[in-house]
């Protein structure tokens, strides 16, 4: 079957909450067009400012990078920490010294729909904190979930279209895979069942950061 957007290529990736049937190309341009969308609607870049990528080597971090620099021609001067552990609203100290030291004032996180969901999920059942939901200020410094509306196993066709080469993320928390694998069921069924939590989540998160 050809491609359903270019009528070219062979249509080798279903998207089923589209009900579409994408060639490796039309799918790319399909996420970063989504990407970039959601940098210019919520004005999450300032060019004029250097960006701290949050580099651990995952297919987040390099379709992060990858969007980072197509979309800005390298207008932007982007930088790289090497992180280890990725822990939201938590920096190392050398993250820490980095920011300070550059005066960086917008840092993007490896972060995905799923990622988001998840943490959502998690501090509800949990009653936890709601503080970094969505992009999120601390200390004056934005932090950006670049790919917070692109679901997971959209990341991995990504970085596999693009022949990234990346770690696999593993997750130890047990409530977490039990989350994602709920979810996983889930959306199986009913495809745009991540997506539209995704906006409720959006509509509740300014209720839910006051509250708690």
């Amino acid at each position: 079957m050809l491609c359903q957007k270019c009528k070219k290529a062979k249509g080798e990736i279903k998207l089923p909450y589209l009900g579409l049937r994408l060639c490796k190309a039309c799918f790319c341009k399909l996420i970063e067009r989504r990407v970039k969308k959601e940098i210019r609607s919520k004005n999450l870049i300032n060019e004029k400012e250097k960006i701290l990528l949050l580099d651990n080597n995952t297919k987040e971090a390099k379709i992060s990078e990858h969007i980072i620099k197509t979309a800005y021609n390298n207008r932007v001067e982007l930088l790289k920490v090497k992180v280890n552990e990725l822990k939201i609203g938590s920096l190392s100290n050398k993250t820490k010294e980095i920011i300070k030291k550059n005066k960086i004032k917008q840092v993007i996180i490896p972060w995905n729909l799923d990622d988001e969901i998840i943490y959502f999920s998690g501090n509800l059942f949990n009653k936890g904190n709601f503080n970094y939901l969505g992009h999120f200020k601390q200390n004056k410094t934005l932090y950006i979930k670049l790919l917070r509306n692109v679901l997971e196993s959209e990341c991995l066709l990504f970085a596999k279209c693009r022949k990234f080469r990346f770690k696999k993320k593993t997750e130890e928390d047990k409530h977490k895979k039990e989350i994602k694998n709920m979810l996983d069921k889930i959306d199986k069924k009913h495809a745009e069942t991540k997506f539209s939590l995704l906006k409720s989540i959006e509509h509740l998160a300014p209720i839910l950061k006051n509250r708690y």
